[in-house]
């Protein structure tokens, strides 16, 4: 009887965990959902839809797929708040169908446990949870990078177990990943982690000597055609911005605080409690081919990325989620090596981050709250407050434009007006400057949402350009009480180039 009951006892407790796990996942989709529904869009978020309004070959800041899949969005969705974050359900709901797949592959015996902790623990991850919970260009690069990923994984599987069919898997991995440099640039280095595995796997490099590795790389270079020639034509603005006029004449000035941040910030935000896990990962013999082979692609990727931003980071500084295709491709594969525990740990970890990024950005700013200023936060709320004061401005005296001084302030006050051609009016490069070139402004008067101070540049520059320029309002916005952000509105007649 006692050997009977052990397994009825182990199915009680998978059972008992996978509805304590389905509870964790649903809890962390409900605080999506709730920001979705509340948070204001990011400056960024804003900007990308108003790059969807205007589908282009490319775009000054990045490649061109993520604004024309919200072109698609609009079209079905009009203006509505959810819009813009729609696209970010569809990709998270493609990443948990490939992490369905490699639960079969991984764990035949018990794939449903398996599936709720991978999806778990992928949520957990600040860095997973937060980058792609927001419009931005990351949530589509994650799930397209998975499923390239996905893709070369079974490729290799397949050409050294000798299945049939293998050569499709590589094309297919070579287009998918196409379009994930054509989401954000730094797809590129998932490319570099196939390099590698065609390398550093003895079966697989007979086939460097073969026509296919050649063409399937063309056909990922070829599909950036739309960037190539939007890059050819704008003097290589985007390339150049990215390779040098973003660091502000900073480059090459060593920094060595730079690699550490960047260092201490990806683990914190990836989560500390996976570091363990990825190390058994990499020292674990592996029964599986599947497996195998997606441990070598994976590892490589993250080594390769990990570094390349690290020696970037020196003389430049990087952003902790430009390394995010690094951990794509471990998130499926880690639920074998994470302890009971330590899982316990991330799940509380990622929970407390969670709810806290919730709460910063769809409640109220966590910084003011402990006496912290932190205008990057604060700065997110109170747009339905300033579209009510600039259309009570412009009641008064309407003007030509509407305007603000930054890409983002611009497209957020845009979204909340529901216009789409809001102006930027300041020195700073951006994606406006393409389009303000086709409607010049000269002699135009604008009404003008600022937030810098009077003896700022941006404030010399609107002053140089207009014949006059006087405030016409100024107002502030609170929650719970708090003064969170201050803004001014000035009107501008007679701009001059």
């Amino acid at each position: 009887m006692s050997s009977d009951a052990t397994p009825l006892a182990g199915q009680r407790q998978s059972r008992r965990e996978i509805v304590a796990l389905q509870l964790l996942v649903g809890l962390f989709l409900a605080l999506r959902l709730y920001f979705d529904l509340t948070a204001n869009l990011f400056g960024d978020e804003a900007y990308y839809w108003m790059w969807g309004l205007r589908p282009g070959l490319s775009y000054f800041d990045h490649p061109p797929l993520n604004a024309w899949l919200l072109h698609l969005v609009s079209l079905l969705t009009g203006w509505a708040p959810i819009g813009p974050r729609l696209l970010t359900w569809l990709t998270l709901a493609g990443v948990l169908a490939i992490f369905a797949n490699w639960t079969r592959r991984l764990a035949p015996g018990e794939p449903a446990l398996w599936f709720w902790r991978s999806a778990a623990i992928y949520l957990a991850s600040p860095m997973f949870f937060g980058m792609t919970m927001i419009a931005y260009n990351d949530h589509l690069l994650v799930a397209l990078c998975l499923l390239a990923i996905h893709c070369f994984a079974v490729f290799v599987d397949r050409t050294e177990t000798g299945a049939a069919g293998s050569i499709r898997w590589l094309y297919l991995a070579a287009a998918v990943l196409g379009l994930a440099v054509l989401s954000k640039y730094n797809g590129v280095f998932v490319g570099l982690g196939f390099a590698a595995t065609l390398a550093l796997r003895r079966h697989l490099r007979p086939l460097l000597r073969t026509p296919h590795p050649w063409l399937a790389a063309l056909l990922g270079l070829a599909m950036q055609t739309p960037v190539i020639w939007w890059n050819a034509t704008q003097r290589l603005a985007s390339f150049r911005y990215h390779l040098d006029d973003r660091w502000g004449g900073h480059a090459g000035q060593i920094n060595w605080m730079n690699p550490v941040n960047f260092l201490l910030l990806t683990v914190i935000l990836w989560s500390p409690f996976l570091i363990w896990p990825a190390i058994r990962l990499a020292r674990a013999k592996l029964t599986t081919g599947f497996e195998n082979g997606a441990r070598t692609l994976t590892l490589a990727t993250l080594v390769i990325s990990t570094l390349s931003f690290l020696a970037i980071s020196v003389p430049l500084g990087a952003y902790f989620y430009w390394n995010i295709v690094a951990f794509v491709g471990l998130m499926p594969m880690l639920t074998k090596f994470t302890g009971k525990w330590l899982r316990l740990a991330h799940y509380a970890f990622g929970l407390f981050c969670a709810a806290l990024i919730v709460c910063n950005f769809a409640v109220t700013p966590v910084g003011p709250l402990v006496g912290i200023r932190d205008p990057g936060s604060s700065i997110n709320y109170g747009w339905s407050e300033v579209a009510t004061h600039v259309r009570a401005a412009e009641a008064t005296a309407p003007t030509d434009l509407v305007a603000a001084t930054r890409y983002s302030t611009t497209s957020q006050l845009g979204f909340a007006l529901g216009i789409g051609n809001a102006a930027k009016l300041s020195p700073e490069h951006s994606q406006y400057d393409y389009w303000q070139a086709d409607a010049p402004l000269a002699g135009k008067s604008a009404m003008i949402l600022v937030d810098e101070n009077d003896d700022s540049p941006v404030m010399a520059f609107l002053r140089e350009h207009f014949a006059t320029l006087s405030e016409v309002d100024k107002f502030t916005v609170t929650r719970f009480g708090r003064d969170l952000y201050k803004w001014r509105l000035f009107r501008g007649e007679e701009w001059r180039p």
